[in-house]
């Protein structure tokens, strides 16, 4: 790893830029580029896959959850038992991709598949009774995490946080995610 791609996260002194952003423009800083605009996504992203590696880290890691599994837990747990198609669209994951999650799921008895009774083509999927506790027991861990993570924001600035990126999310699906997409953090 190189020393700029450590000190990624430290933000420098003079203008509170990451190492990344700065090297960004100065790269990049003669080419007519909303550097604002840069900033604002590649921050988003940056802190999303940040979030998301400390959260499998410290809060899924001992369950030997992948946030994939848990989105899909989470998504079972609060809608309630779906067609697979609506599944992988609720966890915001290809078809291919929910195959192999409710795989890994049901080898761990959290779920349980069945044939739509009206169309055989169709699969359902739904939790365990086994699934649900590992949910209903994780989740409030998640939940002090999430409290951990977001604490050096005072209650104003996360209520504006989360209203910027429900903007955000607004401008990028118009007519809005499937349930339970993107929400869990």
């Amino acid at each position: 790893m190189t020393d700029a791609a450590r000190s990624d996260d430290r933000p420098t002194p003079a203008d509170g830029l990451l190492a990344a952003e700065r090297k960004v423009q100065e790269t990049l800083g003669d080419l007519p580029l909303d550097f604002r605009a840069m900033g604002a996504i590649s921050n988003l992203f940056r802190s999303s896959a940040a979030i998301r590696r400390h959260m499998e880290t410290r809060v899924l890691g001992p369950d030997r959850l992948s946030w994939t599994s848990f989105v899909g837990l989470w998504v079972l747990w609060v809608w309630g038992e779906m067609e697979a198609r609506e599944f992988a669209a609720a966890v915001g994951i290809s078809r291919p991709t929910a195959t192999g999650v409710m795989n890994t799921l049901e080898s761990r008895g959290y779920v349980r598949r069945r044939k739509d009774r009206r169309d055989g083509r169709m699969v359902i999927v739904a939790l365990t009774p086994a699934g649900r506790t590992t949910i209903e027991v994780l989740f409030p861990k998640f939940n002090d995490e999430e409290r951990a993570v977001a604490a050096h924001l005072d209650a104003r600035q996360q209520e504006e946080l989360a209203a910027m990126l429900r903007s955000l999310l607004r401008a990028v699906a118009p007519s809005g995610a499937p349930p339970g997409a993107g929400s869990v953090v």
